[in-house]
């Protein structure tokens, strides 16, 4: 997931072209611009051949250009006055954004921020104004940055903006003397090769009307009029239509924006209009000829704003004018399925003003007209806030807001006639398709040049609640600038078991950094980085790093020794018949998943030696189980004794979480809301395993006993269990009997400086949970073997404490025989510890005196409890017990207690102890001969 780690840093948009570098488009913390060494810079001269190419295929009516692909480091450029960009779109990459003014056409790299190109046309009434601008890629790597730019105008026509590769650098650095210049974050090649030349010109049907908006979809793209909403291929070419009263009646209502969700049995078109409805035209996939249907999507009084759909997650953002973020679910046949309604409650302008999903689809960005920015989790956790403010202070009303490449960085760009853009700092957990021991039970997260990686260390401290606070214990470490200048982003992080090694991989290479010594190794030579590259997956198996990538082209699986020098020639090689899509590891067990649908299982053993033995166990075919690797997650074992003759695999796909077993097919859903899914393998008494998913705000669990395990029941007979932590979970210290996640519960302005003291680590308890859930189900047995395991830690009898008192409450409060059975097994279970008469005291000191009865009447009684304490010589618990004689015994009994109680304080000459129990006597209203009687007692023993 998503956290702010940095300060907001001020674009300029300066909409006025610059001959010089005079300055960087950055702004500091305290708003002054950050000024850098004077350079001479060198520009394109603007002939070569793609500036040829777009000359020649200008059609007729239109104007020259006046711009020829110029580069300005100091803003916008390419139009003189002020110019309002209408619409902005980022590539599907996340390294470039387009924008559009009304008659220009602007190319930026987002990182960093900087114009390489644009196209300004002189302003026509024929071919009116631009108004709408959607990218289409030409190829599915990433690090690939050509696409085509198709731009709508108002009067119909469609102009085709290829966005190619220069042959010539646009932008070099001259310098007069030597120099010492560190190349920053993805800066290895400088800026981004690509310009812009007009390819072609299309036009909409005569009549169609004023368009309005455009959308692009995998074969094409939906434009939208006034009157009617056209589907065209990426050639021109319409192939249907669709009037628009015949989706909305409302005949003044307009649409504002189009999004496009295809799956395998329809493809539905969302409709956002002026009136603030969000119609959806669902059409068949196959079978044309059947009539759309067309319904309004459920939002109350709501009156929608903004709209976004995750390919990746499956999930739709709905935003409001009331500031509510709805989120809806794709279902394999197409409805729409309500997921969550998050509020705003930030005050002021909460108007959704614009949304944009993360490229991995678990996180979206809310952006709001009063300023604030909230990062949700695709199932709507609220992750953090910040105010994104002008350099004057006001709050920016953002248009659009989008994530660079790699996904730790968040542009917003305000609308209105004084542009205005910011750009905020994440780091995000690493999770990914590499689930490894240490990924599952350590926090660790990456920006884009750090690794954050904390250490868990729970296990001395004591709670005074089930949410644990530890101190500042993170250890964060720079990546190398010569691996992430040309490496970045980073896509693939993995944290060891015992936390003491971490690799990184970026689009190309990989680094592997000690964090005792805080040392960083890189592949031996720079032909080795160039070749290797992570596709499939990072994770840790003991001291080897397991990469699942591809070398020169050839799918392969990689080990690389802790002990050793990082070194392809030298590493444990396993050939793949297919790409990696997917990693992960159970033990010695090793799970490889590969495009063509096959999982591929080794066996993996290393001695102390150092020598590594990899054993290809077998290949369990999955093409019938229909994966959709696009949206694939995580692929993990059932844990299961019977894998061997029937695997059982742990498939997290969009916002779904199944199994599907060796022969492919599909079967136990577990959850169709799951944002992440962790398998904790840590055995512990007669519990083999658990695995969790968080649905964005529960987390849920399957407990699988070791009878459960070793039948091959799996996660069909597995317990359930519920946990609500008040922080986004992203590990599991199951050694611990914690989920650990991280929380930011409060509002981060411009100006503040994000550290690591405000990325706040938080557990939570759920051995409690655990214990409780099978004490219910009669596995007493179980249960005081799984509680034996936790008794060495601090905080072990404040776990004990929390579950006697939820228990006994909702015992109280049911009042049946059910209730007060568990009541008893638990009881029963404590008395086998030796902090049972410290859970028992508390707990009723913590509880209202009405449910004492109810406890003690398990326990055997109050007098028997404290005659209890006495004789264990426990005076502490027993003086927190006479208040309960008090209200529960007799008048007799319990002076006699007291008695008995001052006696032994006496004779252990506790005086703090003695006062304390004369000065309960004499609140409890006890008469002046009992209290002569006790000083008398007193001063015998003295």
């Amino acid at each position: 997931m998503y956290w702010r780690i940095n300060c907001s840093e001020h674009l300029l948009l300066q909409l006025n072209p610059s001959t010089s570098a005079k300055s960087s488009p950055n702004i500091g913390v305290n708003g002054t611009p950050r000024l850098t060494r004077q350079r001479s810079v060198t520009y394109s001269t603007g002939t070569d051949r793609g500036d040829t190419r777009r000359q020649q295929n200008h059609v007729d009516g239109l104007n020259k250009t006046t711009a020829t692909g110029e580069a300005s480091s100091s803003g916008f450029g390419g139009q003189s006055g002020d110019v309002r960009i209408v619409k902005w779109s980022s590539s599907p990459s996340g390294y470039l954004l387009a924008g559009i003014s009304r008659q220009g056409i602007y190319l930026w790299q987002l990182y960093p921020f900087l114009l390489l190109s644009s196209l300004v046309y002189d302003p026509s009434e024929e071919l009116g104004q631009m108004v709408d601008v959607i990218w289409q890629t030409n190829s599915d790597d990433d690090d690939d940055d050509s696409g085509t730019l198709f731009v709508l105008l108002s009067s119909g026509y469609i102009y085709e903006v290829s966005v190619y590769q220069r042959e010539t650098m646009v932008l070099e650095y001259q310098f007069a003397t030597q120099h010492y210049w560190v190349r920053g974050v993805g800066e290895e090649e400088g800026m981004r090769k690509v310009g812009l030349a007009q390819r072609r010109t299309y036009r909409l049907p005569p009549g169609s009307g004023t368009a309005v908006c455009a959308v692009a979809t995998e074969s094409g793209a939906v434009v939208a009029t006034r009157t009617n909403v056209f589907r065209l291929t990426w050639t021109g070419t319409v192939g249907s239509s669709t009037a628009v009263r015949e989706i909305n009646a409302n005949p003044l209502a307009q649409i504002q924006q189009i999004t496009t969700v295809e799956t395998e049995s329809c493809v539905l078109e969302l409709y956002l209009f002026s009136d603030g409805a969000v119609c959806v035209l669902r059409r068949h996939a196959t079978k044309a000829e059947d009539a759309p249907t067309v319904h309004v999507l459920p939002m109350g009084e709501r009156v929608a704003t903004a709209m976004s759909f995750s390919v990746i997650s499956g999930v739709l953002a709905v935003g409001a004018d009331n500031g509510d973020v709805l989120l809806f679910v794709v279902a394999d046949d197409g409805d729409l399925q309500a997921a969550a309604c998050r509020a705003f409650g930030q005050g002021g302008d909460g108007r959704v003003a614009a949304l944009g999903w993360t490229s991995d689809g678990s996180a979206v960005a809310c952006a709001h007209a009063s300023g604030h920015v909230v990062v949700r989790s695709s199932l709507g956790y609220e992750l953090n806030v910040s105010r994104v403010r002008k350099l004057n202070g006001d709050p920016v009303s953002a248009s659009m807001a989008c994530w660079g490449g790699g996904g730790t960085r968040l542009f917003v760009f305000g609308s209105g006639q004084t542009p205005s853009a910011a750009a905020m700092a994440f780091a995000r957990a690493a999770l990914g398709t590499g689930v490894g021991e240490g990924t599952s039970a350590r926090v660790c997260l990456f920006s884009d040049d750090k690794v954050l990686v904390h250490d868990c260390a729970f296990a001395d401290m004591r709670g005074t609640g089930d949410d644990v606070e530890p101190g500042l214990q993170w250890q964060a470490a720079q990546v190398p600038s010569e691996y992430v200048s040309g490496a970045w982003p980073l896509r693939h992080v993995a944290v060891s078991g015992d936390g003491r090694h971490v690799a990184v991989a970026g689009k190309r290479g990989l680094a592997v950094l000690a964090m005792a010594s805080r040392k960083w190794r890189l592949l031996r030579t720079q032909q080795q980085e160039q070749a290797v590259r992570v596709t499939g997956g990072l994770l840790w198996l003991g001291d080897y790093v397991v990469a699942a990538c591809a070398v020169g082209g050839l799918a392969r699986l990689m080990f690389f020794s802790r002990r050793r020098a990082l070194d392809a020639d030298t590493a444990h090689v396993e050939s793949l018949d297919a790409a990696p899509v997917a990693l992960s590891s159970h033990d010695s067990l090793l799970l490889v998943l590969c495009a063509d649908m096959h999982v591929r299982q080794y066996a993996v053993f290393a001695d102390n030696s150092g020598s590594l033995r990899v054993s290809f166990r077998r290949s369990v075919d999955l093409r019938g189980a229909g994966l959709r690797l696009r949206q694939l997650r995580s692929l993990q074992w059932v844990p299961s004794a019977a894998f061997d003759r029937r695997p059982a695999f742990l498939v997290h796909e969009g916002a779904r979480l199944r199994v599907v077993d060796g022969l492919g097919r599909s079967g136990q859903v577990l959850s169709e809301r799951a944002e992440l899914t962790i398998t904790s393998g840590v055995h512990f008494g007669n519990m083999h395993s658990t695995v969790w998913w968080f649905d964005g705000s529960q987390l849920c669990a399957a407990l699988i006993s070791l009878e459960d395990f070793m039948d091959g029941a799996g996660l069909a007979d597995a317990r359930r269990l519920v946990v609500r932590p008040e922080f986004f979970p992203v590990a599991i210290a199951a050694d611990l009997g914690m989920a650990v996640g991280v929380d930011q519960d409060w509002t981060l302005e411009d100006s503040a400086v994000v550290g690591l003291a405000q990325l706040p680590v938080r557990a939570k308890l759920y051995l409690h949970n655990i214990l409780d859930r099978m004490l219910s189900s009669g596995a007493e047995h179980d249960a005081l073997l799984y509680a034996a395991c936790f008794e060495h830690l601090a905080f072990f009898p404040h776990a004990m404490e929390i579950l006697l008192h939820e228990v006994l409450e909702r015992e109280a409060a049911s009042s049946s025989e059910a209730g007060a059975l568990v009541l008893r097994r638990v009881v029963a279970m404590l008395e086998n510890f030796a902090s049972f008469h410290e859970v028992v005291a508390h707990c009723a000191r913590k509880t209202e005196a009405a449910f004492w009865a109810v406890l003690f009447d398990c326990v055997g009684g109050p007098e028997r409890f404290f005659r209890q304490c006495l004789a264990l010589d426990r005076l502490d618990t027993a003086t927190q017990c006479l208040i309960i004689l008090q209200t529960l015994e007799p008048a007799s009994v319990s002076e006699a207690n007291v008695l008995a109680l001052l006696s032994r304080a006496a004779a252990a000459h506790n005086r703090a102890l003695c006062i304390e129990i004369l000065r309960f006597a004499r609140m409890a209203g006890e008469s002046d001969d009992t209290m002569r009687r006790m000083v008398a007692r007193l001063t015998a023993k003295n």
